[in-house]
């Protein structure tokens, strides 16, 4: 008896294997990478994979992460500065459009806060954590100098911002 050649389009136990074309069509449908992972068996990170490496789209959440000016390691990643960043990132490029009413709430906040105090952002892996801010360290907040010019990050030898990108990083013409 002999074996028949797995089907390339299914795993070796026989489940159909996660493509970009499944990806994208679940997608489609308002899956989350996180359900569509659930779905299949696999990681979220997964799904995230196929999506980067076959040129898959990207949400805009993903797109602002890819022009995100720091290498932020993970363990500084689920920080109140490194989400408020990122969530003003995907603000500028929707305009807000699919974000949550939580989220629009904590960024007018954010931006009050830094408007109010005449504050930035700042990203350096060497802070240590600072209560209220970042209990993981590498960010504070600092006081807005003539160099911050109107960006609400600090630029130091941790930040990685092409000119063109430079204005996702501004306060926006309208918040939100």
């Amino acid at each position: 008896m002999s074996a028949q050649p797995e089907d390339e389009g299914r795993t070796g136990d026989g489940k159909e294997r996660l493509t970009l074309a499944i990806v994208e069509a679940l997608k489609n449908r308002g899956l989350s990478q996180s359900e569509i992972a659930r779905q299949y068996g696999v990681t979220r990170q997964h799904v995230s994979w196929i999506k980067h490496t076959y040129g898959g789209r990207l949400t805009p959440r993903e797109s602002v992460l890819q022009r995100f000016p720091f290498r932020v390691p993970v363990k500084m990643g689920n920080t109140s500065p490194f989400k408020r960043l990122r969530d003003h990132g995907e603000y500028v490029v929707t305009g807000g459009v699919g974000m949550s009413e939580d989220k629009l709430q904590r960024l007018r906040s954010f931006y009050r806060k830094l408007r109010e105090n005449d504050l930035v952002v700042e990203f350096n892996p060497n802070i240590p954590p600072i209560p209220g801010v970042s209990s993981r360290g590498g960010w504070a907040f600092r006081e807005r100098t003539k160099d911050d010019e109107d960006l609400l990050i600090r630029v130091n030898e941790y930040t990685h911002i092409a000119d063109e990108l430079r204005d996702i990083w501004r306060f926006p013409a309208v918040d939100p």
